[in-house]
């Protein structure tokens, strides 16, 4: 029992740990998708279930791995998990993207997460801002109108009630 305390608690394991347990929420509340008509094998609930096996495998290969690393003398300080966090720091920010996605929608989620990722990679705010938005509404102008693909529009930032000219722009487009 102590080995596999230290095993998943140890100073190189504890973010997976983390991740490990964030993996498990997001592939249980996979199940309570609605289930779509006509649904057998591919559903809403398919790229969740999809995307946290493939996350237990890779921590799974990492956690094994490991096995052979861990030492009695280890102890945990704050300079060793800051950086763990800051080389985790695009897998936080993509949970803190999957997160918002649904609340604040496609614009604003989108928008936050290319800001964030572009500051994390050593750019300017400016750039980053700048950059940011032009990626966002190229995405959106082209899935939105272009594929005429629904985008999730936010429930606490209705977007729709927001930007009104963007549902406008789409009807006379078609």
């Amino acid at each position: 029992m102590k080995f596999i305390f230290k095993l998943f608690f140890s100073k190189q394991n504890i973010l997976a740990t983390i991740f490990l347990i964030t993996l498990i929420v997001y592939f249980i509340s996979s199940f309570n998708l609605e289930k779509t008509i006509g649904e057998d094998v591919v559903g809403p609930s398919s790229f969740p279930i999809l995307v946290a096996t493939f996350g237990f495998l890779l921590l799974a290969i990492y956690f094994l791995k490991g096995t052979k690393n861990v030492n009695e003398s280890e102890g945990l300080n704050l300079y060793l998990i800051k950086n763990k966090l800051i080389k985790m720091a695009p897998i936080l920010i993509t949970i803190f993207f999957v997160i918002l996605f649904e609340l604040i929608g496609f614009l604003f989620s989108s928008f936050i997460y290319s800001f964030l990722f572009i500051l994390y990679l050593n750019k300017t705010a400016k750039y980053s801002f700048f950059f940011s938005l032009v990626i966002t509404l190229c995405i959106f102008i082209i899935f939105y109108y272009g594929l005429n693909f629904q985008m999730p529009m936010g429930e606490l930032i209705d977007t729709d009630k927001l930007f009104p000219f963007l549902e406008d722009l789409k009807k006379l487009i078609y």
